[in-house]
């Protein structure tokens, strides 16, 4: 496996489905996650007997990262997604109000016109009494025989009955006239009261139906948004789904590939050994100059830093503090102490003195390579902890973990020069 961190010219385009809340992008964008997701995982070619080869690991890398740039691409979209949501939420929330306050302005103004009309009713009736009665209080007086001079002379009260009857008709007349104009004037106040009445309940009205209007078209927005908010989180789980199961494979090729590698070492070292050489790297039994090298201590702490990691995830390129590739947990660990290594696992075969197998101390860099007579091969680096055993990011799917240095594929170790 190469910890050399990867590099990508890609940039990440930032989803733009939900810029300024219009629906057509926001489909057209879910359309393009969507078919994103559909695409497979490339098929790769049979592995030879010696395993899967570079290459088939670098295009198996090469389809995670396009996977992680969906995933990335489809959380963006999700949270603006959500927060459009979020917006048009808020905008229902101030339809209902205008709505149920266009109800309560539109129920005071029906009460306030049938209130009208039960009052103008009753002075109605009023006044339809008094017409009544005057009319029984003339046709009465006509039929007893009218008013004129010689009936009131030739009746048997004489004069003094006439003057009696005048000041019943006169009283008729003024009961009829104020009668007459009470009814005018109550005539006059229903029809303006009416008109008022209904005017300010044809406004509520009016009110009342556009509210509900507006009430209606928030729902039907925050229902669409719930549904396109629905679909992007669908097409979400369904990329993270792709890409774990991306992650797994090159996980598996990796695995196969160091296993396939270490196989052929002992092959190479069992063909050696039959013929009298056991072969071991050049560069791991024996020690260079030392001098100018970190102190016990400060390795010890830079290696106690690196076990503070244990557990988090391994990613290509990573330097922490969140996730590591092998060659960024190393240099993150000693620029802890103020010790600063280059992300590169070549590199960091020549930042300090070799250091022989049996002077390994805790803290020193151990390294692999698929040609321990090549530093060129070199594809891994960890952290010597003691006794055999390294803290290393291994490769994907695995978590930053303590391993064992004995393997065929060791070609050597470093002391970081202090710097």
């Amino acid at each position: 496996m190469n910890c050399t961190p990867a590099t990508s010219g890609t940039k990440i385009t930032s989803v733009s489905a939900f810029r300024r809340l219009r629906v057509g992008a926001v489909v057209a964008a879910l359309a393009s996650l969507t078919t994103l997701a559909a695409a497979p995982v490339p098929a790769l070619a049979a592995h030879g007997h010696g395993g899967p080869s570079a290459g088939q690991i670098a295009k198996s890398r090469r389809e995670v990262a396009s996977r992680e740039r969906q995933v990335r691409a489809a959380a963006a979209a999700v949270e603006r997604a959500k927060l459009a949501l979020n917006r048009l939420n808020t905008s229902a929330e101030v339809a209902f109000e205008a709505y149920d306050e266009a109800r309560v302005k539109l129920h005071a103004a029906q009460h306030a016109v049938h209130t009208a009309h039960v009052v103008l009713a009753g002075a109605t009736q009023q006044v339809n009494s008094g017409e009544v009665r005057v009319h029984n209080f003339v046709t009465a007086a006509y039929e007893t025989g009218g008013l004129s001079s010689l009936d009131a002379y030739l009746s048997p009260g004489g004069p003094a009955e006439l003057v009696s009857r005048v000041g019943a008709l006169a009283a008729v007349d003024t009961s009829e006239h104020t009668t007459l104009q009470q009814l005018e004037a109550a005539q006059i106040y229903q029809g303006v009261v009416s008109r008022q009445a209904e005017s300010v309940a044809s406004i509520a009205t009016a009110a009342a139906a556009a509210a509900n209007r507006a009430k209606q078209a928030a729902l039907a927005a925050v229902h669409r948004q719930s549904v396109l908010l629905a679909k992007l989180r669908t097409t979400q789980h369904h990329l993270n789904l792709l890409l774990t199961q991306a992650k797994a494979h090159v996980s598996k090729l990796q695995r196969e590939r160091l296993a396939a590698i270490a196989a052929a070492r002992a092959r190479a070292i069992a063909r050696r050994q039959a013929q009298g050489s056991s072969g071991p790297s050049p560069y791991s039994g024996r020690s260079g100059n030392l001098s100018g090298t970190v102190s016990a201590a400060t390795a010890l702490a830079a290696l106690q830093a690196a076990e503070s990691q244990i557990g988090k995830p391994y990613q290509w390129g990573a330097a922490g503090p969140n996730s590591y590739d092998c060659s960024g947990l190393t240099m993150w660990a000693y620029d802890q102490v103020g010790v600063h290594l280059l992300h590169y696992t070549g590199d960091q075969w020549n930042e300090g003195a070799h250091v022989s197998r049996s002077e390994l101390r805790p803290g020193d860099l151990v390294f692999f390579a698929t040609n321990t007579s090549d530093p060129s091969t070199i594809h891994h680096v960890g952290m010597y902890v003691g006794g055999g055993e390294m803290v290393d990011a291994p490769y994907t799917g695995v978590d930053v973990r303590y391993d064992s240095i004995d393997r065929p594929d060791y070609i050597g170790a470093v002391r970081p020069y202090q710097r």
